[in-house]
């Protein structure tokens, strides 16, 4: 009885020694691996749940959960599923408006460019603007020239080099009318959190303090289970 007693003990305090928080939930697999493989960049470890038709969530040990929103704050994360032009004018969708099929083109434009910035080196989140003229060509009128603006936040210590110059170029043989200097390009570095003065948990500390008061009650009631056992035998041996 009373081996079983510690046993159920054992295994509650390894429970709670391990536990895991839900950092985020409802994503498709491609945000989840996007997610896991942020946080692996900051020696967080991190684990994906199938939940079926509830898409994957993303858990984390509970001394990492405040590591873990910091990471997820500064890259912007989940990202926004990946756009597809197909997907915003499917074959079975009611016909709209023409002025509203070229407002959810530029949209699903805008999108593109963006997950294409986030593919350069260095570079966290990119944030992409179209001025778009929606009553181009109607009645007559002669089209508003376009402009381009991008917004792109990098990693501190990144190399820049000619990045600007680089994302202009992308932008402008994105479209065939849209003039040089009608392209602005912003870039941010990432600023230096208060949390950084703590610093997220390194990957060499996996062993959390939950874990490790996990580990010590584990040893206690260990000794205490010996303890009871060699008192139980030797009593009836001194009577």
């Amino acid at each position: 009885m009373i081996l079983r007693y510690l046993s159920f003990l054992l295994v509650l305090i390894c429970l709670s020694g391990c536990k895991e928080k839900n950092l985020l939930q409802e994503l498709d697999q491609y945000q989840a691996n996007e997610v896991i493989s942020v946080l692996q960049q900051h020696n967080i470890r991190a684990d994906k749940i199938d939940n079926g038709k509830k898409g994957f969530s993303v858990t984390v040990a509970e001394p990492d959960f405040t590591a873990a929103v910091y990471w997820v704050k500064v890259y912007e994360l989940p990202p926004r599923p990946r756009v597809e032009i197909a997907q915003m004018f499917p074959a079975d969708a009611l016909v709209s408006s023409p002025r509203a099929e070229k407002a959810r083109l530029c949209s699903a434009i805008e999108q593109r460019l963006e997950q294409s910035l986030q593919t350069l080196p260095g570079i966290i989140s990119a944030r992409v603007h179209l001025s778009y003229d929606i009553d181009a060509g109607e009645s007559g009128r002669p089209p508003v020239p376009v402009h381009l603006s991008a917004l792109a936040v990098y990693e501190r210590g990144t190399p820049l080099g000619l990045q600007i110059s680089d994302i202009k170029r992308f932008l402008k043989n994105s479209f065939a009318n849209v003039e040089y200097d009608n392209i602005s390009v912003i870039l941010s570095e990432r600023r230096e959190d208060e949390f950084r003065v703590s610093g997220p948990r390194s990957g060499r500390q996996d062993v959390s303090a939950g874990v490790l008061a996990g580990v010590a009650a584990s040893v206690v009631a260990v000794g205490v289970a010996v303890w009871l056992l060699c008192r139980q035998w030797i009593l009836p041996l001194t009577r």
